[in-house]
């Protein structure tokens, strides 16, 4: 390599890659992402516009101790971390996975648009908030009523197009009215409490609990089996008679289940686990 060729080199080396956003182009930017609430279609945005700039490979969010995938792309050796902040409000943190390491131009742009994406963020991050809040039981922390109906329709669409299993089952306590005469209600949300919790320890990560209303309790299990039923209905009813609150009060429980077949729908799914937990509570 001659001089000249050298001199080239190291100026294109010295040269920014990027040059900075101007006024409009921070403008533009931040009118397309604002009015996104979805957390994903706003990520989504986001890394369509900064790809124009950068060379990035993965992009990871991390946020409430939950890592999520913003870009699936290549996993490459050079990485980055920055913190994401609204009025100083904790936002989580952006890992860049790109295939050289970044210069400060490049990192100054990252800074303006992170800047530019924490305000939207946040209205996304609290919107999602309140939407989750809306789909959980105040007392036990479990998904409510709405929420499985919504839960267990897309299960049953899931089913529909491809080869998988699913049992839907349910949970009713006995006694449990004894509890509330008794003792009054605020053993009785004690009683209600300790149940969700051991109701959610027999379940495996993936699976989702709900309180239907009262002491009536399911979960949805997919993909699932009989197998799996006997796994989840055996393990609640051990916890729950080596529980010494809910043993105390001579707690136990009626169970019920179905498993899907060609034709279900949310509605004839439901009927039969009920119909089946109420039949084991008449035997008792």
């Amino acid at each position: 390599m001659n001089a000249s060729h050298i001199k080239q080199y190291t100026k294109a080396e010295s040269s920014p890659r990027i040059i900075p956003l101007g006024a409009d182009q921070r403008l533009l930017l931040l009118q397309k992402l604002q009015g996104h609430l979805d957390i994903k279609v706003l990520f989504e945005v986001y890394a369509r516009q900064l790809e124009k700039h950068i060379d990035i490979g993965r992009i990871i969010w991390e946020h409430d101790d939950i890592s999520n995938i913003i870009r699936r792309g290549e996993q490459h050796t050079f990485r980055q971390t920055f913190s994401i902040k609204f009025n100083r409000q904790p936002l989580g943190v952006l890992q860049y996975s790109t295939p050289y390491k970044l210069d400060r131009d490049e990192i100054s742009l990252l800074h303006t648009y992170h800047k530019l994406l924490a305000g939207p963020l946040n209205n996304a991050v609290e919107y999602t908030r309140v939407k989750n809040m809306a789909l959980l039981d105040g007392l036990t922390g479990l998904h409510n009523r709405t929420s499985f109906d919504q839960d267990l329709k897309h299960a049953v669409a899931v089913c529909e197009r491809e080869n998988i299993g699913l049992v839907m089952v349910m949970f009713d306590m006995d006694n449990f009215k004894q509890v509330n005469d008794t003792y009054g209600h605020l053993d009785g949300d004690k009683v209600l409490r300790r149940f969700s919790l051991l109701v959610r320890e027999a379940v495996r990560g993936s699976d989702r609990c709900y309180r239907l209303g009262g002491d009536e309790f399911a979960v949805i299990l997919q993909p699932a089996s009989q197998t799996s039923v006997k796994r989840v209905t055996t393990r609640v009813k051990q916890l729950v008679a080596h529980d010494h609150l809910l043993s105390s009060h001579q707690i136990s429980a009626s169970v019920g289940f179905s498993e899907y077949r060609q034709g279900d729908n949310n509605l004839s799914l439901y009927e039969r686990a009920d119909q089946s937990m109420y039949r084991q509570k008449r035997a008792r």
